[in-house]
C-alpha cells in the first residue's frame, strides 16, 4: 500500500447505501429489470442492504481493478461460488487461490487454439445430425429451441472431453441441471449450504449430485479400465502433469473439472446460440448481411475453424449478442482489504458483485445501448473501447478457460445452420431472460424451423 492510500481511505465517504431490504420484492419479480433500476437511482458504486449486503460495482476501471488482482486481494470466496461448489466441487470456476493456479497451469494447454481447432470436425458431424432432424420436421412444427441447443451442445461437450456419444446421459443431465441451475440468491439455494437441513430442494441437490458423480466417475472409470487413449479433453486430464513437481490430478480433482466442463460448458454456449438466433430472426437486416457472408465464403459447405477468419460479420453477431444477453449475468468477489472505487470508501470483507448484464449496457461506453448493432465490434469501433466493458468470458487471469473453444463451437453451428434454416420465434411468446446461474428464456424460446430453398 503507498502512502497516499491511507490518506485516501480515510477521507472517501461509504458508497450510497439502500434503505434496508430495499426492493426484495421487486427483485424476485424482476432481478434483472430490478437491478437496472438500482444502479440508475444509485451510480456506479453501491451498498445494497439485504439479509446479505451486496456492494455493486459498475464501472470498468473499478472492474478492471477487481479482476486483475490477486486472490489475496479479491477472492471468490463468496456464497455464491460456495453454493456452486456443491456440485462443481473445485473445479476452475470455483476454485481459488494457488491451487486454482496450479489447476489453470496445468489445463491452460488443453485449450490453446492448436489443441482446440480440430474439434470443429465434430461439431460439424452433431450439427449435421441436428439439420438432418429438422429437415424432416412438417412445415411451421415448432420445437422448444432451448432444448435443441442444450441437447446439441452436451452432445458436443461430450464428445470433445469423452470422444463417447453421451446422448444416453442426455435427459439425466438436463434434469440436473433443472435443480442446480438456480440463482445462487435464492432461499433454497442458500439453504443448501445446511446440507442436514431436509428441505425440499436439499434432497433434490444431494440426489442430482449422486446422479452427477455416477454419470461422471462412471466414464473416468470406463477410460482407465479400457487403457485407450484418444485425444480428448478427458485424456488430457489423466495425463496432464505440473511442471514443478511433476504430479497430476488425483480423481477428485479429475472429476471436478470434468463435472465444470460439462455443465459450464455446455449451458453457456446453448445460450449463447438461442439468444443469437432470437436477435438475429428480430434483425432482417443482420439476417440478410451474415446470410451473404456466409454463402459467399463458404458456397454450402460448414465452416472449419480455419474459415473463421474470412467470416468477421459472424463474429460480430455472436459478440453483439452476447453484449445484450451474457450466458454468465454476474460475478461475484470478496476484497480482503480496504478499497477505494469512483471515491467511495469500501470495507476489507465486502461482498463485491460485478455484472456484465448491468456493465454490457453503460451509456457511457456504449451509445445506444439497447440497439442490436454488430458493428460495435468491427475492428475501427474497438479500438478505443475500454477492455473491461465488455466480459462475455470474464477478463483479467480468470478469463474463462473455455472462451476459445466457445466461440468455436458458437461460430461453427450458427455457420452450419442459419444458410439451411429460417428460426422464427413464435409471434407473441415472451422472450425475457431470466437471471438463474447463467441467463436464460424465463418462458424458454418455442421456435419454428423452415428449410431455406
Amino acid at each position: 500500500m503507498n502512502e497516499r492510500q491511507p490518506v485516501e481511505l480515510a477521507a472517501a465517504p461509504p458508497p450510497p447505501t439502500t434503505p434496508l431490504l430495499y426492493g426484495l420484492v421487486d427483485y424476485q419479480k424482476d432481478s434483472l429489470r430490478f437491478l437496472e433500476h438500482l444502479i440508475e437511482r444509485y451510480g456506479d458504486v453501491l451498498r445494497w442492504r439485504m439479509p446479505i449486503t451486496i456492494h455493486i460495482v459498475n464501472h470498468p476501471d473499478d472492474v478492471k481493478r477487481i479482476l486483475s488482482a490477486p486472490s489475496e486481494r479479491f477472492s471468490k470466496q463468496t456464497i455464491d461460488y460456495k453454493i456452486l461448489s456443491g456440485s462443481l466441487g473445485k473445479g476452475l470456476v470455483t476454485n481459488d487461490g494457488a491451487s486454482w493456479a496450479r489447476q489453470r497451469r496445468l489445463m491452460q494447454p488443453m485449450f490453446h487454439n492448436r489443441a482446440i481447432n480440430p474439434f470443429d470436425a465434430p461439431i460439424n458431424a452433431l450439427t449435421n445430425e441436428l439439420a438432418a432432424r429438422w429437415a424432416q420436421l412438417a412445415p411451421g412444427t415448432t420445437v422448444a429451441l432451448e432444448q435443441e441447443m442444450s441437447t446439441l451442445t452436451f452432445k458436443v461437450v461430450g464428445t470433445t472431453l469423452f470422444g463417447v456419444d453421451v446422448e444416453p446421459y442426455a435427459q439425466e443431465i438436463a434434469e440436473i441441471l433443472e435443480v442446480i441451475n438456480i440463482s445462487t440468491h435464492e432461499l433454497r439455494a442458500l439453504l443448501t449450504l445446511i446440507p442436514w437441513l431436509p428441505t425440499p430442494h436439499n434432497r433434490r441437490s444431494h440426489d442430482a449430485v449422486r446422479r452427477l458423480d455416477r454419470i461422471v466417475y462412471g466414464l473416468i472409470n470406463a477410460r482407465r479400465a479400457s487403457g485407450e487413449r484418444r485425444d480428448d479433453i478427458l485424456d488430457r486430464l489423466m495425463s496432464a502433469r505440473d511442471e514443478d513437481d511433476g504430479a497430476g490430478m488425483d480423481e477428485k480433482q479429475i472429476r471436478d473439472e470434468v463435472v465444470t466442463l460439462l455443465l459450464a460448458g455446455h449451458e453457456t454456449s446453448a445460450n449463447a446460440l438461442l439468444w443469437t438466433f432470437e436477435q438475429i430472426a428480430q434483425h432482417p437486416e443482420v439476417e440478410a448481411r451474415l446470410l451473404d457472408e456466409l454463402r459467399t465464403e463458404l458456397d454450402g459447405q460448414p465452416a472449419l475453424s480455419g474459415d473463421l477468419v474470412r467470416l468477421p460479420y459472424l463474429k460480430q453477431v455472436v459478440q453483439e449478442t452476447m453484449r445484450l444477453r451474457p450466458p454468465v449475468w454476474a460475478i461475484a468477489r470478496r476484497s480482503h482489504q480496504d478499497e477505494v472505487f469512483q471515491g467511495f470508501r469500501v470495507a476489507a470483507g465486502a461482498y463485491m458483485m460485478i455484472m456484465p448484464y448491468m456493465l454490457h449496457r453503460h451509456r457511457d461506453f456504449w451509445p445506444n445501448p439497447l440497439q442490436f448493432d454488430p458493428e460495435r465490434f468491427s475492428p475501427k469501433r474497438t479500438e478505443n473501447r475500454h477492455s473491461y466493458c465488455y466480459l462475455p468470458f470474464a477478463a483479467g487471469p480468470r478469463t474463462c478457460i473455455g472462451a476459445g473453444m466457445a466461440m468455436l463451437e458458437i461460430q461453427l453451428v450458427i455457420a452450419n445452420l442459419l444458410p439451411r434454416f429460417k428460426v422464427t420465434p413464435v409471434p407473441g411468446h415472451p422472450l425475457e431472460p431470466a437471471a438463474k446461474v447463467t441467463l436464460k428464456p424465463r418462458y424458454g424460446m418455442p421456435v419454428t424451423i423452415t428449410p431455406r430453398h
